[in-house]
């Protein structure tokens, strides 16, 4: 194996590593997304506190989102 091949190799694993880290993140913002959801459906609300909770799921999509974009690869 040549010296680039085995830096090629080690990057690769630096990103493999780095988007696991992200991909966990990710799962515990849409745990959490579930659990606004399910408390939202399973309960009356006032309009102003749905409107609260459509909020801070639309907050937690666009970090959702950023996220992903940020640690993904480009192919």
């Amino acid at each position: 194996m040549s010296e680039y091949e085995s830096k090629e190799l080690k990057q690769e694993l630096l990103w493999m590593q780095y988007r696991q880290k992200m991909l966990g993140i990710i799962e515990d913002k849409l745990v959490e997304m579930r659990k606004v959801a399910e408390i939202a459906k399973n309960n009356k609300f006032t309009k102003e506190e749905l409107v609260e909770m459509n909020s801070k799921l639309n907050d937690l999509a666009m970090q959702i989102r950023a996220l992903n974009a940020e640690s993904e690869k480009d192919l």
